[in-house]
């Protein structure tokens, strides 16, 4: 079994990832030589700052799905759904079951816990997307804390972990996933590729959560 991408903004003209279908095939074709099999696209979902075009996201799927199967990968839908001010949260879970969250960099959102909560208590996977991004939030921070408590799942970026930010996350064994956030970059698979053998104790709690994937479509 070959690795897997849960984290991309690869759908062509959706929100601030890639805008040609050409490039996409391109970085499809990267995540093949590095020895991917599975992939999930997530664009953004309610954040303030990103333009997304959800009417383009189910075709722009069938598209690119069709495409990644030329490459060996079978490709999944979700979401990357921003929490804000509001209390009212629709997510887009890849396979009904996994739920990626991202938040504001700077200001804690009000309402993290309690959509981590509903989300957990309906059964999802819950993943917090970047977490080595946010400036209020600490490894050792009570919120954390609270999440990993809950059962939320913390996930880091390629260039987190080659910048050292992600480093303390990783060394406390608090890191389930290390992802791409791709937005249309060929280099990030061989890159990604890379830090899993070099943690391969992330790797093995990836494989741990995301057993079964490449069975089911």
């Amino acid at each position: 079994m070959g690795y897997i991408e849960i984290h991309s903004h690869l759908l062509p003209f959706v929100d601030d990832g890639v805008g040609l279908k050409e490039q996409c095939s391109k970085v499809l074709a990267a995540y093949q030589a590095a020895g991917f099999d599975r992939i999930v696209f997530t664009p953004h979902l309610y954040n303030p700052y990103v333009t997304t075009r959800v009417q383009n996201i189910r075709p722009m799927f069938m598209w690119a799905s069709e495409e990644a199967a030329k490459y060996g990968l079978v490709a999944y839908l979700g979401g990357e759904t921003y929490v804000g001010s509001s209390d009212n949260l629709n997510t887009l879970p890849f396979l009904g079951q996994y739920v990626l969250l991202e938040v504001n960099y700077i200001v804690e959102p009000l309402f993290l816990l309690n959509q981590a909560y509903t989300l957990l208590k309906r059964g999802f996977e819950v993943i917090l997307a970047h977490v080595e991004r946010y400036q209020w939030f600490k490894d050792d921070s009570l919120v954390a804390q609270k999440l990993l408590e809950m059962g939320v799942h913390f996930q880091c970026n390629v260039d987190g972990v080659e910048s050292g930010l992600a480093t303390r996350w990783i060394e406390k064994g608090l890191i389930d996933v290390i992802a791409g956030d791709n937005h249309g970059d060929a280099g990030i698979p061989a890159r990604l590729a890379n830090l899993y053998v070099n943690y391969p104790e992330v790797l093995g709690r990836m494989d741990s959560l995301f057993q079964g994937m490449e069975k089911q479509k």
